[in-house]
């Protein structure tokens, strides 16, 4: 039987509208940007297109760039969820299932925000949307040790430096693909990627300061 759900963990009505508001603008200024451009885009637009109040969109972004870095956590959430339904395969159908399963997804944000994301991304110095704490180089971390426990993989190469490498790449692949003139799916270049890039890692040889 399933345990009652404690009130208190429960989001109020206030926090609840807060959420859904913070939403609205997210979903407003993803439309806007690819429409528009990041340049182009004011935050009077944004708050327009969301129907709320121009001074509510500072209650929940410091600015249009934090918005457009927001992606982030947004897909992250994305990635847990693929990471969720692939963790029992093996290492080659899992890192290809998790890119399957969740760029589809990604890609929706439009090619517009991997651009401003790009554009920007040097100018936000107090930011580490990198970092070892990101849900995608957790899920990657986790792909790794699969393919160790496989036997696929190096064990003398640590799971961060392949994880790092795989993180590369598929960034890599996501700039490519703004310019795509081909009309591919970020999905497709991701799998083509990381079905060259994977077994690649086998051959690699542990080196002083060097990934490969």
């Amino acid at each position: 039987m399933n345990k009652p759900t404690d009130p208190a963990s429960r989001p109020t009505k206030r926090q609840s509208q807060a959420q859904k508001t913070k939403r609205k603008l997210y979903e407003a200024g993803i439309r806007a940007i690819n429409e528009q451009g990041f340049h182009a885009v004011t935050v009077e637009d944004i708050t327009t297109a969301a129907h709320v109040a121009k001074g509510s969109f500072y209650t929940h972004f410091k600015s249009k760039e934090d918005l457009v870095f927001s992606t982030l956590a947004y897909s992250d959430e994305i990635y847990a969820q693929a990471y969720q339904q692939v963790q029992e395969l093996s290492f080659l159908p899992m890192i290809t299932q998790f890119v399957r399963l969740s760029y589809p997804e990604y890609e929706k944000r439009g090619k517009g925000i991997i651009r401003a994301m790009v554009s920007n991304y040097f100018t936000q110095n107090d930011q580490e949307y990198y970092g070892d704490d990101r849900v995608l180089l957790q899920c990657l971390r986790g792909i790794v040790d699969r393919g160790k426990q496989d036997g696929l993989l190096d064990e003398r190469i640590s799971t961060n430096e392949y994880a790092h490498v795989l993180l590369s790449t598929m960034i890599g692949v996501e700039i490519l693909w703004c310019f795509d003139k081909q009309g591919r799916s970020l999905a497709d270049m991701m799998e083509q990627a990381v079905r060259v890039t994977a077994p690649v890692f086998s051959e690699c040889l542990p080196v002083k300061s060097s990934l490969c």
